[in-house]
């Protein structure tokens, strides 16, 4: 297996150097971005310190334990490790170069299934450092006991395994032979978030299934050498974006508002962009937290006394402007982020045509904004009915939904020309610093826009309102600022700029 070792030392090498150059060149922001973040994780860690000491406001989540805590790990991190497993195996072009030596499949599929994995122990494990550093130093004495540290483990290893396994099989077509293998590992899943969820009430038979089911799915992996080779070779042959367009998400009518090159460029990138991976899972993850919302309606319905100093007037909303900031957030600031640099050679076919960078950054803004809409919407409708929210304050989250999905395109627009990336491997993506920077901006931006008509609306229905429409012109012009400012740095990147 030495084959296999040598392409994990080649791919975590790599992994290493891009961390290292991004430390370099950003070294005085990863600081701030890591005191916020601890920062932040402390706060976390009393949050769940007062819950615990605090059962009696929280009676219907009496039975709630560490389980929680396990499922959200291990679907975040099977989500990392499939979307991880998409770009730098299947789509991947280096993958052509380790075919073509004289080494066998299982070890090229194992080698890079090390690569996925030593990074999420890595991560799993400066999680918990920061877990015991934030308890030691907020005296919070939350004690970890062996069952979950165990189950914590296993679980690290799974996300990486499921992720790894369910990405290289959504790449086989055609689409019955993909379902075959899907419903096969399906329910191994499927019991193993059930398990994460309530293993906090059965340590030991949580322990002995949830092993149970890595060993099953050990078995498979090594035997799914001929599945993998199957799946680079669909992608590459049913990988075209221009086949089969849909009719509906042609926006001919956008044309009559931003005109039919705009239009056309809004046109593509949708139609390019609802194939790609990752906006897949950002549209997911969106739609999951309105999923969420609706399911934590039915389970906890309205508290009946206040949380701590919050009114329980106040906590649906609460969670409502929560979850449609971490939509417009993935949706607009962080899939804006890639929006060019996922171009790729590309880009240098669309800087030779005879367009101006403002109208393509307005298409690709314009796209930006239409695919994240329907989570958005999602997320805001349904708890509003469900909560029976009074019609001017619905109306009023609605203005929200503006000011935050404006706000947040134009820094997305701006990113993804100030910081294209063009490292095939990532596609697009930028580096981890400039994600946690993106992060810190787009929830700096987002609350002081919102806070102003927030506080309004808490005093009179009718001019918080009216302070909303405001700021959603406000936000708007925030949008502008950032699609120039995207256009001009877009004229900058000449060929010098790719690869880098």
């Amino acid at each position: 297996m030495s084959a296999a070792y040598s392409i994990f030392e080649a791919e975590l090498r790599s992994f290493f150097r891009r961390i290292i150059q991004s430390l370099s060149k950003r070294l005085f922001g990863t600081i701030i971005l890591s005191l916020l973040g601890l920062l932040f994780s402390f706060a976390c860690i009393r949050l769940v310190k007062f819950v615990i000491d605090n059962p009696e406001l929280f009676p219907e989540g009496s039975n709630e334990g560490y389980g929680t805590i396990l499922l959200i790990f291990f679907a975040l991190f099977t989500l990392r490790s499939a979307g991880i497993t998409y770009r730098r195996i299947i789509k991947s072009k280096r993958m052509e170069l380790h075919l073509v030596q004289p080494i066998s499949p299982r070890q090229i599929m194992f080698g890079m299934f090390l690569s996925i994995l030593v990074p999420n122990i890595l991560l799993a494990s400066l999680l918990l450092l920061v877990f015991y550093t934030g308890n030691f130093v907020t005296n919070s004495n939350i004690n970890l006991t062996n069952d979950f540290l165990g189950l914590y483990a296993l679980f690290t290893v799974l996300s990486a395994l499921s992720g790894y396994m369910f990405s290289i099989v959504g790449a086989l077509h055609p689409f019955s032979r993909k379902m075959i293998f899907l419903i096969t590992l399906s329910p191994i899943l499927v019991v193993l978030m059930l398990v994460a969820n309530v293993s906090h009430s059965y340590p030991s038979a949580a322990l002995a299934i949830t092993f149970s089911c890595l060993l099953l799915l050990l078995i498979y992996f090594y035997n799914m050498d001929s599945i993998f080779i199957e799946a680079l070779e669909s992608y590459k042959i049913n990988s075209s974006s221009h086949k089969n367009p849909v009719r509906v998400l042609q926006f001919k009518w956008l044309g009559f508002i931003l005109g039919n090159r705009v239009s056309s460029i809004c046109s593509k990138e949708v139609i390019s962009s609802i194939r790609e991976r990752d906006v897949l899972s950002s549209a997911f993850s969106t739609f999951s937290l309105a999923f969420i919302l609706v399911f934590w309606w039915f389970k906890m319905g309205m508290p009946n006394e206040p949380i701590s100093d919050l009114p329980s007037t106040l906590y649906y909303p609460g969670m409502l402007a929560i979850s449609m900031y971490m939509g417009a957030l993935l949706q607009c600031t962080m899939l804006g982020s890639t929006m060019l640099g996922v171009e790729g050679k590309r880009l240098w076919i669309m800087k030779s045509n005879p367009v101006e960078s403002m109208l393509i950054m307005k298409g690709k803004a314009s796209a930006l904004i239409m695919m994240a809409l329907p989570g958005l919407i999602a997320i805001w409708l349904p708890i509003c009915i469900l909560a029976a929210f009074p019609i001017k304050v619905t109306l009023f989250f609605g203005q929200c939904l503006l000011i935050l999905v404006f706000c947040n395109t134009g820094l997305g627009i701006w990113a993804g020309s100030a910081f294209a990336n063009f490292d095939e491997s990532d596609r697009g993506n930028p580096d981890i610093l400039v994600q946690f920077m993106l992060m810190g901006t787009s929830a700096l931006f987002s609350s002081v826009i919102l806070t102003l008509p927030a506080s309004v609306m808490l005093w009179n229905h009718n001019l918080g309102l009216f302070a909303g429409l405001v700021f959603i012109f406000v936000s708007f012009g925030v949008m502008v600022a950032g699609i120039r400012a995207a256009s001009s740095s877009y004229k900058s990147i000449f060929i010098d700029s790719y690869g880098v």
